[in-house]
């Protein structure tokens, strides 16, 4: 059996006991998840009112209108929650457990993500699709499956690179006393850069090349931009290279820092 294999059998198997295991708090996370679409919403009905009132924006009503209905279910599907649980146990010393199991402490926290992103999202669809039918006559709807499946992809591309983005912040806990003012950080930055507060449609003109080249766009805006905006072909494409790009450059500085912080942790007897 390839190692490949195994650790997708693993994870497979690790994310059906924590489906099994969370389960248990059916009504948490519906909870979570009103409050996770509250914000998008109470958005929308702001900038629909804006442009009611005359307001001129780069952007048309059925942009936003898309763009907010979309946002609860893209910021949750490539959400993670990792890297101040990651450096804790590296700071505690727990990672000495996991060095000596079949499966790694990364591969327990893909199963965790996978798990509660699966929970959450049983939870949010139908109230997505709530609050999609509501909106429905003034939504951009693609007529064609390609779009859907282009959303799809970047969805799966934009998960995997806040994932790296986590553990690269996470893995510096084995150099630091506490992470916890950079996973913050990150946190903050994120929600402005990657549009999950205002669409980046809507930023001022002067910060166009800056705000739709760094990498925090690609982990929520530019999915919703697939289906809400007017990306041509070749835009598409270029923007989905781009997105690539960042998974692969971020995954492979996450495997550097992690790689050196595990001998060091290493070294000194863990």
């Amino acid at each position: 059996m390839s190692t490949v294999t195994r650790n997708l059998r693993v994870v497979r198997r690790m994310t059906a006991a924590d489906i099994a295991q969370q389960s248990v708090y059916r009504g948490a996370w519906i909870i979570f998840m009103l409050a996770n679409i509250t914000m998008p919403i109470i958005s929308l009905l702001i900038w629909r009112t804006a442009l009611a009132s005359g307001a001129q924006l780069p952007v048309d009503e059925r942009y936003v209108t898309t763009y907010f209905v979309l946002l609860g279910f893209v910021t949750m599907a490539t959400s993670s929650w990792m890297a101040g649980f990651l450096a804790q146990d590296i700071r505690m010393g727990k990672l000495s457990s996991w060095m000596i199991r079949p499966a790694s402490l990364l591969t327990g926290f893909v199963a965790n993500n996978l798990s509660e992103k699966f929970l959450k999202l049983f939870a949010l669809v139908p109230m997505i699709g709530i609050v999609w039918w509501i909106f429905r006559d003034s939504m951009n709807i693609p007529a064609g499956p390609g779009r859907w499946v282009l959303f799809a992809l970047s969805i799966l591309l934009g998960a995997m690179l806040v994932f790296t983005i986590d553990i690269l912040i996470a893995s510096l806990a084995f150099w630091m006393d506490d992470v916890s003012a950079l996973v913050q950080a990150r946190v903050i930055i994120a929600s402005v850069l990657s549009g999950a507060v205002v669409p980046l449609a809507l930023m001022p003109s002067w910060s166009r090349g800056f705000v739709d080249h760094q990498p925090f766009r690609y982990t929520v805006s530019f999915p919703v931009e697939i289906v809400a905006g007017q990306l041509t072909g070749r835009e598409l494409l270029v923007g989905l290279g781009i997105q690539l790009g960042y998974v692969v450059v971020f995954a492979a500085i996450a495997r550097l820092v992690w790689s050196a912080g595990i001998r060091a942790y290493s070294a000194v007897g863990a």
